[in-house]
């Protein structure tokens, strides 16, 4: 190794001495400034409050009749006096008298009858005339088979949002039992077993064919009773319209409880509101019906044991009723069948909230300055306005035309589309205006057309189908349900299920039960069912706007309707709530915290009220004078153009404004005065007068703490305020 030379000995000694000075000195001055923690972030904010649904109500169905009426020629024996079109046109004439209501009919023999739905009179008269005819048999599986036609025809001539709403009353008419009944093959008949043949093709003939055994007991062999079970001959249209093949089985019981299901079956097939077949059975005692008749019991085979049977099972089949009318002495009410309404209990579905500034991207939250459903980092990507939601002028919104440029949108360019809107209303209030909504084909006058409990809009910045139910699906494969990620505020496009664990807004609903309200408009009582809410963890950003920067608009969508009934439109509420987050810990509501308890309105009444009444002790308030107006001529007289409010310097007329919101003009606070009245229907949301915004309550304290002592200076009498001279006399004004 090398000496050092000289002035590496010189260099090395200075620094033994530099090192040794530090070494004197003290602790204090060898320590290292630690690095600044930054503040905690804060930005989360929870809304608390009770909810009361809208009262029950009686609920309003299209009610359709059909009638299927037995015209057997035993009716002749059993209804001589022909009661049952007497009840017929009494039943035909109430319901009418209701405007949802609608008939069709069904008589039957051997043949089938048949008018689809109607409210004409003319058209149903055939039907509710005896001298409509009678036929030689009771043809039920025939009959059914026609009902499942005309209902089904007439459900696929049907809206589907009335289809859903609509109700199928069958009602099924009969004094006796099914026949022909036949059963299935061609050698069961005492002819059939004595013609050498195989009429079956079976190959046994006759008495060496098991279907011959007992051939003459015509309770085993029925078919012996009816020439149409074994025949060869065309069976003309309309004639046992069921009947299909070669000596089929025909009206055994099975059949025609497998037609009853299919005919109960469309409700779920086609999303109808109700399908259901009622049963009524047309019975006199013997003696009369042999008065009329005799012999009648041996001609027609009546049974009215087996009959009332086969018409309960029928009804039980049906989700209906069964009635057992004696014709000697029933009224002419017993086709009374009225189930046009009902009572509905009012339930919430379900709460989401949204924050309208918060667009989630990549797993983290992002500025949504112009509440347009697309973040502030996208627009500028997009080169499209931040500060406005059409960017274009076509009346399309930015976010509709990125979501359908593959369809020829464009929000930069006016004139692609290349059919204008002309109709911009949002007539049903969920953010798509009118012609939008004609394009997606969702529903122009339901915010929420899918029935998911999401307004269309929403799903539309999230990705999801407004046209489709799939709340239930899970798009990303996470784990997750759509609607689940929606109501926790992560993206149901991209797989998050640790995001959603620990981030995720969470919600607490608690059932009250049902509570009776008094309604302060008419002072009536009525009945609602009320819930308690908490929402926690729901996240805020800062937003940039020039004159409230920080300010969060929280959206809270309440999903409310008739409990246990399907197809009747929901209702859709929305609460709005306006919060503030500067960065770091700088927040208001200083706690994160919005409560909207009946109580902790009605402590902010009192507050506020207390606060008017203050202001109006000022001399400036006449007795004859002591509404707002006469406190906004205060202000215009006695106040600056601009008026300082807290560390905020507000124009008069912002000021004025806001006293609009929160003070009627008597002088009383513009609270609601039931905490389930911050939510309107969405379709009358308004943002300046719906919104709850509890800062500027606090900036309304500040600013009538400060105006009273303005007040009472601009009130001072005018002997108060008589300039003293230097020499000490007094000058006159």
């Amino acid at each position: 190794m090398a000496e050092p030379t000289g002035e590496a000995m010189i260099a090395l000694a200075s620094a033994v001495v530099w090192v040794a000075l530090l070494v004197g000195c003290t602790e204090a001055g060898l320590q290292v400034e630690p690095p600044q923690v930054p503040p905690p972030l804060d930005n989360l904010l929870a809304i608390e409050g009770d909810f009361c649904t809208e009262r029950s109500a009686e609920v309003q169905f299209p009610v359709k009749y059909l009638y299927i009426i037995d015209q057997s020629a035993s009716l002749q024996c059993t209804d001589s006096q022909n009661r049952r079109f007497a009840a017929l046109n009494r039943s035909i004439n109430e319901l009418r008298s209701q405007p949802n209501t609608s008939f069709a009919f069904i008589g039957f023999s051997s043949w089938s009858r048949q008018l689809g739905f109607t409210r004409n009179r003319d058209d149903m008269q055939p039907f509710l005339d005896p001298a409509s005819g009678v036929g030689p048999a009771t043809d039920y599986q025939g009959a059914l088979a026609s009902a499942i036609r005309i209902l089904e025809e007439d459900i696929l001539a049907t809206d589907g949002a009335i289809r859903a709403r609509t109700r199928y009353v069958v009602l099924f008419i009969s004094d006796g039992n099914p026949e022909p009944r036949c059963l299935p093959g061609c050698e069961d008949t005492v002819t059939n077993c004595g013609d050498g043949q195989d009429n079956d093709g079976d190959g046994k003939v006759d008495v060496g064919d098991e279907d011959c055994r007992d051939i003459t007991d015509n309770s085993v062999h029925p078919d012996n009773l009816y020439g149409v079970c074994n025949t060869d001959q065309e069976i003309p249209d309309g004639t046992y319209v069921d009947f299909a093949g070669i000596c089929p089985e025909y009206n055994q019981p099975h059949q025609i409880a497998q037609r009853i299901q299919e005919l109960v079956g469309l409700k779920e097939a086609y999303n109808v509101g109700d399908v259901s077949l009622h049963t009524v059975l047309l019975f006199s005692p013997q003696p009369v019906v042999e008065a009329i008749c005799p012999g009648a019991s041996t001609a027609f085979g009546y049974d009215k044991a087996l009959a009332t049977g086969t018409l309960q099972g029928m009804a039980n089949i049906g989700n209906g009723t069964f009635r057992d009318v004696n014709l000697e002495y029933e009224d002419d009410g017993f086709l009374t069948f009225d189930v046009s309404s009902i009572k509905a209990e009012q339930t919430l579905f379900d709460v989401v909230v949204d924050n309208q500034h918060a667009r989630l991207r990549s797993g983290g939250l992002m500025t949504d300055t112009d509440e347009d459903g697309l973040a502030d980092e996208d627009e500028l990507t997009l080169k499209t306005e931040r500060r406005g939601r059409d960017s274009d002028n076509d009346r399309y919104s930015d976010l509709f035309e990125v979501r359908l440029a593959k369809e020829g949108f464009d929000p930069l360019n006016p004139n692609a589309p290349a059919i204008p809107c002309n109709d911009d209303r949002d007539g049903d209030g969920d953010g798509l205006n009118d012609c939008e909504e004609s394009f997606l084909g969702t529903d122009i006058l339901q915010p929420d057309t899918d029935g998911d409990n999401l307004t269309d809009w929403l799903e539309l910045v999230l990705g999801t189908d407004p046209l489709l139910d799939d709340g239930a699906a899970d798009l990303d494969f996470d784990g997750v349900l759509n609607n689940e990620e929606i109501r926790g505020g992560t993206d149901p496009l991209v797989p998050d299920e640790g995001l959603w664990r620990s981030q995720r807004i969470l919600y607490n609903l608690e059932d009250l039960g049902l509570k009776d309200m008094v309604d302060p408009s008419s002072g009536e009582t009525e009945e609602r069912r009320c819930y308690d809410f908490s929402i926690q963890r729901v996240q805020m950003v800062i937003t940039p706007l020039p004159a409230e920067r920080g300010l969060n608009r929280i959206l809270l969508y309440s999903f409310e309707g008739p409990a246990q009934i399907s197809g009747i439109p929901g209702e859709v509420k929305v609460a709005c709530f306006e919060a503030f987050w500067g960065g770091g810990t700088e927040k208001n509501p200083h706690d994160g915290r919005i409560d909207v308890h009946q109580k902790a309105l009605d402590d902010l009444k009192v507050k506020v009220q207390r606060q008017l009444d203050f202001m109006l002790d000022c001399p400036y308030f006449p007795a004859d004078r002591r509404g707002r107006g006469r406190l906004e001529e205060m202000i215009d007289a006695c106040m600056d153009p601009k008026i300082q409010i807290g560390t905020q310097l507000l124009p008069q007329a912002e000021v004025i404004a806001m006293l609009r919101r929160h003070v009627r003009g008597d002088m009383t606070p513009a609270i609601p005065a039931r905490s389930f009245d911050l939510f309107v229907p969405i379709q009358n949301f308004s943002v300046a007068d719906d919104c709850f915004r509890p800062w500027e309550f606090e900036r309304l304290a500040t600013f009538l703490t400060d105006a009273r002592a303005v007040c009472l200076e601009c009130a001072r009498p005018v002997e108060e305020v008589t300039p003293v001279a230097e020499d000490g006399t007094t000058e006159d004004l």
